[in-house]
């Protein structure tokens, strides 16, 4: 387990449990859509059934996705309260070149009623630590254009644009000083 203190929060990185990882599963399925017909990826009557299709082998193949070096976190606060969750794995076949010793921020969720308190930080700066531990030096993401709060907070913590597409851009934070 990972603690990291952020102003008047201390949030620790626990894995997911089985019943916890459907239950974030199933929440992302419905925020991906959201996401994706958000952006116009997806019509919004197709989003949901699309989510579920892209996401199938996730949702049927939890122990597969461990084993294919993707993980699953929650957030926890210093009483021991979920707070959110975080996914981390290898970079994505579409990112080519793939750079070498670098992971692949898939999805963060902070709580609803939890936002804009510094939980999302937290959590990131804790996923951030783990990843220096382990000698991973960059972290990539996308983000979608029409979420700028999430832009404002990779940027605020040092995320650079790497990649700038018509609905999203790809950011990256290099996490080991003087690694590419």
């Amino acid at each position: 387990m990972t603690v990291l203190k952020h102003d008047h929060h201390t949030v620790s990185l626990a894995p997911l449990s089985s019943e916890e990882y459907r239950e974030f599963m199933e929440q992302h399925i419905i925020e991906y859509a959201y996401e994706k017909s958000r952006a116009g990826h997806w019509k919004p009557e197709e989003a949901l059934d699309r989510s579920r299709e892209v996401l199938h082998d996730f949702i049927v193949g939890e122990k597969g996705a461990w084993e294919r070096g993707f993980r699953f976190f929650k957030g926890l606060d210093e009483n021991g309260q979920h707070v959110g969750w975080i996914w981390d794995g290898p970079i994505p076949k579409m990112v080519q070149p793939k750079p070498e010793s670098a992971r692949w921020l898939y999805q963060i969720t902070v709580k609803e009623s939890l936002r804009r308190k510094g939980y999302g930080k937290a959590m990131l700066q804790a996923l951030e630590k783990v990843l220096q531990q382990e000698n991973v030096a960059e972290l990539y993401l996308n983000v979608f254009r029409w979420n700028q709060a999430a832009i404002s907070l990779y940027s605020a913590l040092g995320y650079e644009i790497v990649g700038d597409y018509e609905t999203e851009v790809r950011m990256r934070k290099r996490l080991m000083k003087g690694k590419p």
